[in-house]
């Protein structure tokens, strides 16, 4: 091997370990690095890539493995599942993001097929970033990031077709028109071939090849067929790139794709970062330093307008306001497809020198600054809406005419999100006779709930006017179950001028969130991140000879000092479980007086609790109102929850006073009762 090679394989991956780290320091994509990885090793950087041939080879089997694994991934069949929503909004975004850009691009002198062509380019959107963000966020199951991850896709595989007009357009107005119909027509054949092939050629092979039970033979298979169909498709006038996507198209339809995928994945990884790197290192930083002010002008506006296309685009789906907006948002970067289109664009002519070096740059530009422009959905939302919308755009934002007319108005709770979470809260209330209103930005959940009897309705919650239907401003407690930390805290913020006096419970993934919706008004934060350490310590030290009480008290300890610090700091008042820690063998706990319970109808002083029991009533709930701190004459009754803390003897033995029907009068005390009498 020459070593010169090997040299600058080692440079590349020397530099990108320290680019990844700032990366991810900074919460930006791994493609970046990639892409700053290029550009310092570049030519235009500090040159310490001499050959560029070797890495462009290296780059080109990124290529083929990124678009293959990318057709094992989207077989034929997953195309005629894709929702409505998705294949809809995706076409609109594509037809639109195209004819918009073509005709401003025409508009600053750019020729038809240019035109046309740089539109093709911006229409894609990286699929890589948004579930990098997203994955991040805790969001990729929410119905706006899944909507955007389709039109992602669709545009994904619009790079096929769009490679084979890629010809068509470098021909036009020259006598190259009639080979390009050609190869396009060669294309449609070989389209034909990769269906049969699909359908009943593959799966027979790599059936006979699985039956060997040979690793090395099935995954030397897999790579030949990847390889050999990219090369057949060069062969026929057409790109490496494309025969690849259709090579994945007809292994997917097999039984065995999940095998063949995992066994390209580590190729994929390694080669498409080199592809990257390469792209990187096409990057003239001379040029963008010369034109930095267009430059960064062009990435404001092919942000903002890619940003209102998605947007339009998902009209038709039905979804609100907020969706439309974050959807929109979510594709205004560049994809990395529009990478692989690019080359072809090269070769025929339609992206010169300076336009290339343009395009290099606005792309890279918006995918660094993509988890930003993600995470700036809700201060858009909010700015949006205060413009002068047109009266069916506000109603599909709020949507409050599918509220419930009866709906609690006093002491309920709130939900906020009604995914699984949000669900179980209400399961919980439903159980215990708690009132409810909930609030869901999914329409298909709200009319899904709505059938079952649920008190729900289709609401964006960071719109006050939501809230107010809802009933925050009597509620007792509202439970923020919404995933993203930006929206959790908007509503937070909200609910909490709204209602200063009522209990707020928010959910968080991650701990570094905690401490600002402390800030913001929260009462109680519960986060994922930090409940599951505590469960999987829990579930750890079961498997020793630790006693369950000190595993109990453990855990508990845990979740106090790590909650407790968090609260000191946002200067929260303490709960009964902070107090609890503090006092030695002592618990707290809420009982039920049930109808016909020997302690009801007596007061605390006949009951006797404190000097026979070690056991204190801190505090009794009695309907909408609270008796904190009761006296010895406060009369105990029916439904009453008190609220107890044992000072060490266990509630154990009182629990019977508050059963109906239990026969334990007797354990009363008979001084106090006849001294009442």
């Amino acid at each position: 091997m020459d070593a010169t090679f090997l040299e600058q394989i080692l440079i590349i991956f020397a530099l990108s370990i320290g680019a990844l780290a700032l990366c991810y320091r900074l919460k930006m994509p791994g493609i970046v690095a990639f892409f700053l990885t290029g550009i310092i090793a570049g030519p235009h950087g500090l040159g310490l890539i001499t050959n560029r041939a070797d890495v462009e080879i290296l780059a080109e089997l990124g290529i083929i493995f990124l678009l293959f694994t990318i057709g094992m991934e989207l077989s034929l069949k997953s195309l005629l599942e894709m929702k409505k929503g998705m294949l809809t909004g995706g076409v609109l975004q594509i037809g639109l993001t195209i004819g918009v850009v073509a005709v401003i691009a025409s508009a600053f002198g750019l020729a038809p097929p240019e035109a046309i062509f740089f539109g093709m380019l911006l229409a894609h959107t990286s699929t890589t970033v948004m579930l990098t963000v997203f994955q991040h966020r805790g969001e990729v199951d929410t119905p706006p990031v899944r909507l955007a991850l389709g039109i992602s896709v669709l545009q994904d595989l619009s790079t096929v077709p769009m490679i084979l007009l890629v010809p068509m357009l470098g021909g036009m107005g020259s006598a190259g028109v009639v080979p390009s119909l050609i190869n396009f027509g060669i294309g449609l054949i070989l389209l034909g071939a990769v269906t049969v092939s699909a359908l009943w050629v593959v799966p027979r092979l790599l059936y006979r090849v699985a039956s060997l039970r040979s690793r090395e033979l099935f995954m030397i298979t897999v790579i030949t067929l990847c390889l050999g169909t990219a090369w057949l498709t060069s062969r026929a006038g057409l790109s490496l790139a494309l025969g690849a996507f259709l090579a994945g198209l007809i292994i997917s339809e097999s039984e065995y794709s999940n095998a063949a995928l995992s066994s390209v994945i580590p190729f994929r990884d390694i080669f498409t970062s080199f592809f990257f790197v390469s792209m990187g290192m096409l990057l003239n930083t001379g040029f963008f330093a010369a034109h930095a002010l267009p430059i960064i002008g062009l990435i404001i506006g092919i942000i903002i307008l890619k940003a209102i296309i998605g947007a339009v685009a998902v009209i038709p789906a039905g979804v609100s306001l907020q969706n439309m907006i974050l959807t929109g948002l979510a594709i205004g970067q560049i994809g990395e497809f529009a990478f692989i289109l690019s080359r072809s664009g090269i070769e025929y002519g339609l992206l010169g020198p300076d336009l290339e070096q343009v395009f290099l740059a606005v792309s890279v530009g918006t995918m660094t600054v993509a988890p930003f422009v993600i995470a700036s959905a809700p201060r858009v939302t909010s700015a949006v809406r205060r413009l002068p919308l047109p009266g069916w755009l506000k109603a599909r934002d709020a949507a409050l005419k599918v509220a419930p007319a009866n709906g609690p108005k006093q002491g309920h709770i709130v939900i906020i999100g009604f995914g699984p979470m949000g669900r179980h809260v209400a399961d919980a209330a439903r159980s215990t006779g708690v009132p409810y209103m909930a609030i869901e930005l999914n329409p298909t959940t709200v009319r899904e709930e709505r059938k079952k009897g649920e008190p729900i309705f289709f609401g964006d919650a960071i719109n006050e006017s939501v809230l107010a239907h809802a009933g925050v401003e009597g509620a007792r407690v509202v439970v923020i179950t919404i995933p993203n930390a930006d929206t959790a805290r908007h509503v937070t913020a909200i609910a909490r001028k709204m209602n200063p006096k009522c209990a707020i419970i928010t959910r968080t993934r991650y701990m570094e969130d905690s401490l600002s919706l402390y800030t913001l008004g929260a009462d109680e934060v519960i986060c994922e991140e930090f409940e599951t350490a505590a469960e999987v310590l829990m579930r750890v030290l079961i498997k020793y000879p630790v006693p369950k009480t000190d595993i109990d008290r453990l855990v508990a300890s845990m979740r106090t000092d790590r909650y407790e610090m968090l609260r000191e700091a946002s200067e929260q008042v303490p709960s009964l479980r902070d107090i609890e820690l503090h006092l030695d063998n002592a618990a707290i706990s809420i009982v039920r007086v049930e109808e016909g319970a020997p302690i009801a109808g007596k007061t605390l002083a006949e009951t006797d609790l404190r000097q026979k029991y070690d056991v204190t009533v801190l505090a009794i709930r009695r309907g909408a109102e609270t008796l904190a701190g009761p006296d010895g004459g406060t009369m105990i009754e029916a439904g009453d929850l008190c609220i107890l803390i044992d000072a060490g003897r266990g509630n154990g033995e009182i629990s019977p006073l508050f059963r109906r029907g239990s026969d334990a009068v007797s354990s009363l005390s008979p001084k106090n009762q006849s001294e009442q009498t």
